[in-house]
């Protein structure tokens, strides 16, 4: 929700109570939003009239250039390297056809302009019969489509414009929903092709390149080599929406996540799993609430709350014509179908990223006031114009995610019948036709240098298809020419290393080159030509000091950093990484060697008004990586820099002794004790000394920790130290601090102390100061408590003897212990709670029906919400964001919320599905997954909190394929209950 939005919503509070349409109204008055269930609907309008609702950025045109019946549902567009244009028609959008047994609906076709007038005017189908296919790419003497399951290449191989070869190249994808499948092949500066949400078990099926056996491939995006069918998950979590832009980054898009990029490939991410970095990618841009969009119509969203912002947002182009202006080689394009729109971006360096910031603060590229106007995706083309896909259909939406009631009633096909492609070019712009791929070896390389940056990606990708080795020259020719751009000699460089050519001397040559980008290619490159190479290490030590940070991040990655000259240049570029969370990322990942080295340099280049935060996490994970590496210089090293000061609270040293506690359980080093209670009171003889100041201080937080004449916020920061206290000082601190005198913000530090030693009999003491707990102190305890099957055996005994109520136990927590591994804690539970609830959900909400006409009290609701919702859902500025945005509830009919509330499994989000893990040492977590990788998962639970499990320590995991959202709330809430609670969300 954006900040405009929620001042709406506070003035709408502030002012007598308005209901329905009427509150809907109000807000609509100020910003365009409202819920689309019931509402009346505008009829199409013909090409003609849909163009005059546009509203462009100044110094543009949009032109039509084709529309019913020529083309319908038209949502991807490519053009091949005789200037051709190919549409995919979606025309499967959203459920396929009626009937189970017709054939698909999607085809890709071939639209002519055949009188050269700049408006297509014949239609070929190309491939009919394409299930679920919503992308493509122009390849080879064809075309590479993505439906539900596979990618196919298809091809006309008699000249009569209709694919009669289709081969199956990949299958096994698994789609989510019709938005979220394979997708947008997209051809990669490194000669790889880049598709979007690869998720399945996927085999190569290409004649003469076929798997023996699937690959299982995460929720992530994927690549493969066109020549040798290899095939990989890559990082990047795009749904549809795939672009690479003239410098060679890849950005994707998904519906709340406008723009994303890929900055660490997967292979990175994985190489030091020490190094703590959960995914590859990151959002350049806002996403979510945070992000604005301006329309210019009210916006017809499933969630009233996300009016305002990116709620449908795909389609993400980078535009590459050369025509758009100064700004234009940087200018991303993003599609809004549901706000009947189309943003632009402005890329700009970031550290060793990239940022985007919007092209106008207050308005949108391209706006319209014709409901039915549905931007899909746009492509620049020949010319150097950008071609927009005009899906236009009444609703773009799936019925998985409406009510029932509400889905039976739409049309989701209205406007399967029509469709328009509209071309974007500067008002000045001439209308350009008739571009056709040059023949010759000497033109496709001239063609590296032209201004349209389609153009030069053609250029670079014919001569890599077919092999054209006697470029080799000219390229290398163009490579050394400072005369010419540096996207050409960025290509020339590519097409070098796709041909096989690419030779240590032309990076050599390269590294020089004025033009960032070319250097920090050169960088990338070295990791697979120069990682042995004296020379090339050389050339990356040198890169390390460059002023530009993708290059330094690039560099600081190719680096072999046991080397004397790379070990230098690492450390000179500390400080320059040090406001930046990917440059410290790339430290980690490439030199744990000098975590001990690099940890003095950032103490050094910290003064006490730096941005700690961020550097306090970088320190605990570079001194967790000294400890689980188990180096005793290094460790010797990091001990010395905390005794640096004797006095407690510099907080680099609370950073640095928390990590390396972290890190010795899992140490590599059998000398070295496995805790730091152990570590400090037996160290090796070698780090007697250093420990020392450890040691000091460690015990100075253990005294603040108890003292009551220390500050709260101070007691609470030394207790992040007090779990590494020997055994008996630790049990001592639990039990002073667990006296009903303290204050709930120091028993629940205590208790997240205990909860990270692991010594199970702490929960037991925690269990027998139940009575002496705040209110707010329980959620922490219960969270220790059920953690492993002896505290939870503890707690469910406890229970049965009414020392501790049943009723603390959430619907969530009940729910895992019904179905807990152990027979005897499930059958305890049983007892205790009565089995598990009914699976006739749509008997329980006939049931709970006459909710929905009871005058309930907003009061109680709000009591009940909080007790109840509040640690997976955010209204109101209470609760987390951890399961679906609720907070458009306002505007959603009574009984869908009922109907959502009391049988939450009807249709889940792929993203909000519960995963279960069991750790070896017996612990028992559940909550959604939220990043994997094959060294560790990443789990959101409840309360927002986020627990990274290394796989060496899961003993099992499994997805229960249903929401984290329990069913069972009848069992704590009464039906007059939730006629408070529908009152609360309807009325608050």
């Amino acid at each position: 929700m954006t900040f405009s939005t929620i001042a709406i919503v506070c003035s709408l509070l502030l002012q007598p109570p308005e209901k329905g349409p009427d509150l809907i109204r109000s807000i609509e008055r100020q910003q365009g939003g409202r819920h689309w269930i019931d509402q009346p609907t505008e009829p199409a309008k013909s090409p003609e009239e849909s163009q005059a609702c546009f509203e462009i950025e100044p110094g543009y045109r949009i032109e039509l250039i084709a529309a019913e019946p020529l083309i319908t549902d038209p949502v991807a567009i490519d053009f091949d390297h005789l200037g051709r244009m190919f549409v995919v028609e979606y025309t499967d959008y959203p459920v396929g056809p009626k009937d189970p047994a017709a054939p698909p609906l999607s085809q890709i076709v071939l639209l002519e302009d055949t009188d050269k007038d700049g408006r297509m005017d014949k239609r070929t189908v190309y491939a009919p019969h394409l299930k679920f296919c919503h992308s493509l790419m122009a390849f080879r003497n064809g075309i590479l489509a993505c439906t539900e399951t596979q990618i196919l290449y298809l091809a006309d191989t008699n000249g009569d414009n209709v694919a009669d070869q289709r081969e199956v190249w990949f299958d096994g994808f698994l789609p989510a929903h019709p938005q979220m499948q394979i997708g947008c092949p997209r051809w990669g500066f490194d000669n790889w092709i880049y598709l979007t949400y690869g998720h399945g078990k996927v085999a190569c099926r290409r004649p003469g390149f076929e798997s023996h056996e699937p690959v299982d491939i995460p929720r992530v995006d994927f690549r493969f080599h066109p020549e040798t069918m290899q095939f990989e998950a890559i990082s990047g979590a795009g749904q549809f929406g795939n672009t690479i832009d003239n410098f060679g980054h890849r950005f994707f898009s998904s519906n709340r996540n406008p723009i994303m990029t890929d900055v660490l490939s997967l292979e990175l991410v994985q190489r030091n799993p020490l190094a703590g970095v959960p995914v590859g990618h990151t959002d350049v841009g806002p996403s979510g609430e945070k992000t604005q969009v301006f329309p210019t119509v009210t916006m017809k969203s499933n969630y009233l709350s996300h009016a305002g912002t990116h709620t449908s947002a795909c389609g993400v182009t980078a535009y590459r014509g050369g025509l758009f202006g100064d700004e234009s080689d940087r200018s991303i394009f993003v599609c809004e179908p549901v706000g009947d729109l189309v943003t632009r971006s402005v890329i700009e360096s970031a550290g060793g990223t990239v940022t985007a910031r919007r092209a106008r603060e207050k308005a949108d590229f391209l706006t319209s006031t014709d409901t039915w106007f549905r931007p899909a995706s746009l492509a620049t083309g020949p010319d150097g114009a950008l071609y927009l896909a005009d899906m236009y259909r009444l609703w773009v939406e799936h019925p998985k995610f409406v009510p029932d009631d509400v889905a039976a009633k739409m049309d989701w096909r209205a406007g399967e019948d029509r469709g328009r492609i509209w071309r974007i070019s500067p008002e000045t712009a001439p209308i350009v036709t008739g571009f056709v791929a040059p023949d010759t070896t000497a033109d496709l390389v001239s063609l590296l240098q032209d201004g349209n940056g389609w153009r030069r990606m053609l250029g670079q990708r014919l001569i890599v298809e077919g092999h054209r080795t006697d470029a080799e020259a000219a390229l290398r020719a163009s490579l050394d020419n400072i005369r010419s751009s540096g996207f050409s000699r960025l290509h020339a460089l590519w097409t070098l290393e796709g041909l096989g050519l690419l030779t240590p001397a032309d990076l050599l040559v390269a590294s020089q080159d004025l033009d960032a980008t070319v250097r920090r290619d050169v960088a990338k490159l070295i990791r697979t030509h120069g990682a042995t190479s004296p020379e090339l290490q050389h050339v990356a030590a040198m890169l390390c000091r460059d002023t530009d940070g993708e290059v330094q991040l690039q560099a600081l990655l190719s680096l072999d950093a046991t080397g004397d000259e790379a070990k230098t240049a690492i450390l000179q570029a500390v400080p320059s990484c040090l406001r930046d969370i990917w440059l410290q990322r790339a430290l980690l990942i490439s030199a744990p060697n000098l975590a001990a080295e690099i940890a003095e340099v950032v103490v050094e280049h910290s003064p006490d008004n730096a941005d700690f935060l961020t550097r306090s996490e970088f320190l605990n994970r570079l001194a967790l990586n000294v400890s689980t590496r188990g180096d005793m210089q290094q460790l010797h090293q990091v001990a010395e820099l905390i005794g640096h000061s004797t006095e407690f609270g510099m907080w680099w040293q609370t950073a640095l002794v928390a990590g390396i506690a972290d890190g010795l359980p899992r140490c590599q080093n059998d000398a070295i004790p496995k805790s730091l209670a152990a570590l400090l009171q037996s160290p090796p003889e070698s780090l007697q000394d250093s420990l020392r100041a450890t040691a000091s201080v460690v015990q100075l937080a253990a005294e603040i920790a108890v003292d009551k004449k220390h500050a709260d916020a101070d007691r609470v920061a030394a207790m992040g130290l007090m779990s590494h206290l020997p055994p008996q000082a630790l049990t001592t601190a639990l039990e002073i601090l667990l006296q009903p005198g303290e204050s709930s913000e120091c028993q629940k530090a205590a208790i997240d102390a205990a909860r990270r030693t692991g010594r199970a009999e702490l929960s037991e003491i925690v269990l027998n100061h139940w009575g002496q707990l705040k209110p707010q102190s329980r959620s922490a305890a219960l969270d220790l408590l059920l953690l492993r099957k002896e505290s939870i055996t503890l707690l469910l005994q406890h229970m049965a003897a009414g020392i501790v109520p049943a009723s603390v136990v959430s619907i969530d927590q009940r729910v895992l212990l019904l179905k807990h591994p152990d027979e005897t804690i499930r059958a305890a539970a049983v007892e205790l709670f009565g089995g598990t609830v009914s699976p006739n959900r749509k008997e329980v909400a006939d049931q709970y029906a006459r909710a929905i006409d009871m005058k309930g009290d907003v009061a109680r609701g709000a009591a009940v919400y909080e007790k109840t919702c509040s640690k997976c859902h955010r209204i109101g500025g209470v609760g987390h964001n951890v399961g679906p945005d609720i907070s458009d509830t306002r505007a959603r009919a009574r009984d869908a919320l009922l109907y959502d509330i009391l049988d939450p499994n009807r249709r889940v989000d792929p993203q909000f599905t519960e995963y279960i893990i069991v750790t070896t040492d017996g612990r028992l977590m559940n909550g959604l997954m939220i990043a994997e990788s094959s060294e560790s998962v990443t789990l959101r639970q409840p309360e927002g909190r986020e627990q990274t499990i290394l796989r060496t320590d899961i003993e099992d995991l499994k997805t229960t394929s249903k929401s984290l959202m329990p069913e069972g709330i009848e069992r704590d809430v009464t039906v007059e209950q939730m006629a408070d609670v529908l009152e609360f969300l309807k009325g608050r």
